[in-house]
């Protein structure tokens, strides 16, 4: 584990440190997203980004840093190659599918439990603003995995309707979140739209 010091600017050791104990499990990570050669890159992208930015980056909180760096790189990449056409719709619902919130890919440690309870109760007082069929339906997305397919067959809609109702239940999240967690609707709309 990384140990700071009175010096606020990151020294070479311990990047070197960061990189020899986060490489490997942000890679596995971002293979969640796209194919081991481009999460590699991906990856060492990051990395190089966070030791050009040493001075401007506080040594508190490194590893969620590179995980949400990573992570928001993986996404880039999915939504430009579903733009450019290099990947189908059922792909990219295949792999965005896979991903679960950085903090979960760690070993449990209390940090990472309060911070998911804090975001599962934001999350539920957004809800509140949500018609009754837009949060049933984001619950049969979000948490009961359902694809969107598979909720128009259950509530007997089509799958336009249900997208329409999982774009509002977004758009909610996104007005009533902190804006320091609107990353948390773009994981949700890549997770729910493109299943």
């Amino acid at each position: 584990m990384l140990t700071t010091t009175e010096n606020k600017i990151l020294s070479p050791e311990q990047f070197e440190q960061l990189f020899f104990e986060y490489q490997p499990r942000l890679l596995r990570f971002a293979v969640r997203f796209v194919d081991e050669p481009i999460a590699e890159d991906i990856v060492q992208n990051c990395f190089l980004r966070l030791w050009n930015k040493r001075e401007q980056t506080a040594l508190t909180n490194i590893q969620g840093l590179l995980f949400m760096m990573v992570r928001n790189e993986c996404l880039n990449e999915l939504k430009h190659c579903y733009v450019t056409g290099t990947v189908s719709l059922d792909d990219l619902m295949e792999q965005a599918g896979a991903e679960q919130l950085y903090w979960q890919d760690m070993a449990p440690n209390a940090d990472a439990v309060l911070m998911g309870k804090e975001l599962q109760m934001l999350v539920n007082e957004a809800m509140n603003y949500m018609s009754d069929k837009t949060r049933e339906i984001f619950v049969m997305s979000r948490q009961q995995g359902l694809k969107p397919k598979e909720i128009a067959e259950k509530t007997g809609i089509t799958r336009q309707a249900v997208e329409k109702h999982i774009n509002s239940a977004l758009a909610t999240l996104e007005k009533h979140l902190p804006k320091n967690l609107l990353w948390v609707v773009a994981y949700m709309a890549i997770q729910m739209l493109y299943r």
